[in-house]
């Protein structure tokens, strides 16, 4: 078993569950089967260990009751977000109002990606710590030289990051202000494919599900 960080800071985490999936098509790509059980819920399951006393939202959108159930048991805190139709800029928003405001940090994380590692977490977390200022910083895992998620985001960033609307995201922050806060995004290199993988398109889906059966497999043999 992989060891939560021993930190000082206190961190949250924010799940974003409540998109409207249109390049998949079909069903709620959240809801979809992948190894016996919803692909949203595989997405929290590196927070039992990595930060097992943070405190979680996840933000519903589309098929609310659904993704709700889909998470039960894993402590998230669930909050609706009305509005989840104008893009994810007001989902991450809504989440990260339901945090305490006194955090040091916040690990934002998307619904649609399963199969993180909880070496991947403790390695964020780490280099939050390590950071000359941690509650400025930005942190990002980099796997083959690709940017990936989760990202996690200093105190500093929580009015920014509360007054997101319509599709802004993360990485429009850190472009609008890239001046601002200049040197303070670190890029932590991981092996860990899944900090880079999209599930946005049935073929995409289609290679997940394969991966995840041999990797399933490999660890049965």
């Amino acid at each position: 078993m992989t060891a939560g960080p021993r930190i000082d800071l206190r961190l949250g985490v924010v799940l974003l569950a409540a998109g409207l999936g249109r390049r998949m098509g079909g069903p709620n790509k959240l809801l979809v089967d992948l190894g016996g059980a919803p692909l949203v819920r595989h997405v929290g399951e590196p927070l039992a260990e990595a930060l097992p006393d943070a405190p979680r939202v996840a933000v519903t959108g589309r098929d609310s009751e659904a993704v709700a159930a889909a998470l039960a048991g894993q402590g998230w805190e669930l909050v609706h977000n009305p509005r989840y139709i104008e893009g994810m800029g007001r989902s991450l928003a809504t989440g990260v109002a339901m945090l305490p405001a006194d955090l040091d940090g916040v690990l934002v994380m998307l619904g649609d990606q399963p199969g993180l590692t909880p070496g991947t977490v403790v390695r964020l977390c780490e280099a939050f710590v390590a950071a000359p200022d941690p509650t400025a910083a930005i942190i990002r895992p980099v796997y083959k030289d690709k940017e990936g998620h989760p990202v996690l985001w200093g105190r500093a960033w929580r009015p920014a990051l509360l007054g997101l609307e319509g599709d802004q995201g993360g990485r429009d922050l850190i472009r609008l202000h890239a001046f601002d806060h200049a040197g303070r995004v670190v890029r932590v290199p991981v092996d860990d494919p899944a900090v880079t993988r999209d599930v946005d398109h049935p073929e995409e889906l289609a290679a997940l599900r394969a991966s995840w059966e041999r990797t399933v497999g490999e660890g049965q043999s």
